[in-house]
């Protein structure tokens, strides 16, 4: 085959081999009119559209005749190992070749060069006037050493990955609630962004909060570059274009984050590590912590997965010793909360009532300090299953391991579809204290209000915070104590301080261990540990009351 066969009506410049961000079985080879190298961006034509693509290869001829050209654009080259973990990631997952890339570019165009900004006139007092202005660039991100006084332990945990920088380490940074596991790694972001490196720290969705923010930005002196699949376009735009042109900088995100273009990152972090959400479930299906670790081998660099409740997968690894642990053991400035357990079958409650005497009693000790309480349920609905008062039996589908819901005056498996009449008495113990028991948010805000119609009671669910405003106005609402009493779902666990919060209120720990879910042990148990871990961040002590069918 001649060497230029495949190159149409070109007669000067390459056959290039390119990556498309669509669900494409392959490849797809093009011709150009300059020359070309692996990692540049290109216009090209895919049947009736043009999209923009990245080269992956430059070939000596093509197989296929009469190709369409492709057009550089004026777009930085991607680094060579951003463009590897996209082919990587496509092979991993066994998906389509351009998947990965697609979520870089969901809309398969690489977004328009922002406008830069003019410079902002800073007013410096001079010797004999009142002042003077003058052009003043924007502000790049540069460490502001004024953090928090670091422990012995977070100060070891610092040192050890500090000293990883610039080689590939995967550290699990394994601290209880409220141990200062944040200020580690704002301590290793220090040390990049003094060498002009990049650095993305991963979040679950859910944590992505202004509260969360305003820490970067109080500790670092700018706001960090955000990416997630809510944010306006121009702030995507921003930081897109930041990480392609290599500047220094924080990028904060969700799992997508991961797909960036970046172009000197230096240090990873995976934080609450064991949260499900880093799975992406949709059409193309990874896992952001795994694929994180090999972002981090490919970049030589450190990554820190940290979490006071570690997912098994990376507890096993640190135990092999392919993870390098790091322990913080206690609080930083604080105690533990204690935690008591509430047996619900010798507590007497009316049908219908969710709120035990002996939790009663500890929220009004609560109110009557000045202190605020918060009332756990993870379910927004109303799903109930039948559940013995006496004994706590719950009636399991006999054709699966799913648990019966009620439905009227039956039961039916919402897994498999079996059905059968609501008994009259308890298979277990023969008890006719029978009850459809699972509180929704809604039914346990309104007995709290019947039980303490005085106190300011806010719901934290995704039905009454859905935007991010809502929750900035709720979170200060809590801070500035305008409320006494919140009811939430698992949106109040995560990376929220709230100082005068000392009393949690878990409604039914049992919840989430009525179904089939082979890691529903594991899950209950990292909620239950971060619910707890909101109780007593501030100086004053937290108890956390844990109800229960089922106590151990």
């Amino acid at each position: 085959m001649d060497k230029m066969q495949g190159k149409g009506f070109f007669g000067q410049g390459c056959v290039v081999r390119v990556l498309v961000p669509l669900a494409l079985p392959s490849l797809l080879d093009y011709v150009s009119d300059c020359e070309l190298d692996a990692g540049d961006w290109v216009d090209i034509p895919v049947g009736s559209k043009r999209v923009h693509g990245v080269v992956a290869e430059v070939l000596e001829s093509s197989p296929f005749q009469n190709l369409k050209p492709a057009l550089k654009l004026d777009v930085p080259r991607v680094d060579g190992r951003s463009l590897e973990f996209w082919r990587w990631a496509s092979r991993y997952t066994l998906s389509a070749p351009g998947e990965a890339l697609r979520v870089a570019l969901p809309k398969a165009l690489t977004p328009p060069r922002p406008k830069e900004k003019k410079a902002a006139k800073t007013t410096l007092p001079k010797k004999g006037k009142k002042g003077a202005s003058v052009d003043a660039q924007a502000p790049v991100m540069a460490p502001v050493r004024v953090g928090v006084a670091l422990n012995a332990a977070q100060q070891a945990a610092a040192d050890a990955v500090v000293g990883q920088l610039g080689s590939f380490k995967t550290f699990l940074l394994d601290g209880v609630t409220g141990s200062g596991k944040t200020e580690v790694y704002f301590k290793v972001i220090e040390e990049v962004l003094a060498r002009g490196g990049q650095a993305l720290v991963m979040v679950p969705e859910i944590a992505l909060t202004p509260q969360w923010l305003k820490r970067f930005e109080q500790r670092f002196g700018n706001k960090p570059h955000v990416w997630h699949s809510g944010l306006a376009e121009g702030a995507k735009r921003s930081t897109w274009w930041a990480m392609a042109n290599g500047e220094p900088g924080i990028v904060v995100g969700a799992r997508s984050s991961l797909f960036l273009p970046y172009a000197n990152l230096q240090a990873l972090v995976v934080d609450e590590e064991h949260e499900p959400s880093y799975k992406q479930e949709e059409a193309f299906r990874y896992h952001a912590r795994d694929l994180a670790v090999q972002v981090a081998n490919l970049w030589k660099a450190p990554i820190i997965l940290a979490s006071a409740t570690p997912s098994l997968e990376t507890w096993q690894r640190a135990i092999e010793r392919k993870y390098t642990r790091l322990v913080l053991p206690a609080r930083h400035g604080g105690t533990m909360a204690e935690v008591k357990m509430i047996d619900l079958r010798g507590e007497k409650m009316p049908k219908q009532s969710y709120v035990s005497p002996t939790l009663q009693k500890a929220v009004e000790a609560t109110l009557a300090k000045g202190e605020q309480a918060l009332m756990f349920l993870n379910r927004r609905g109303n799903a109930p299953v039948m559940l013995c008062h006496d004994c706590g039996e719950r009636r399991d589908c006999s054709r699966c391991d799913a648990t019966l819901v009620v439905h009227g005056d039956r039961l039916q498996c919402h897994h498999c579809g079996f059905a059968e009449p609501f008994p009259d008495e308890c298979a277990a113990c023969a008890s006719t204290d029978l009850r459809a028991y699972g509180p929704g948010t809604r039914r346990v805000v309104a007995e709290v209000q019947k039980l303490w119609p005085n106190a300011r009671v806010a719901v934290a669910d995704s039905d009454a915070v859905s935007t991010t405003k809502q929750l900035a106005a709720l979170v200060h609402a809590v801070e500035e104590r305008e409320i006494d009493i919140i009811v939430g779902t698992q949106m109040v666990t995560k990376g929220h301080h709230f100082p005068h919060l000392t009393c949690v209120g878990v409604i039914d720990a049992d919840m989430g261990l009525a179904h089939g879910d082979v890691r529903a042990a594991e899950r209950t148990f990292q909620l239950l540990t971060q619910v707890a871990g909101r109780a007593g961040r501030g100086e004053a002590t937290g108890t956390v009351w844990v109800q229960s069918h089922d106590p151990p």
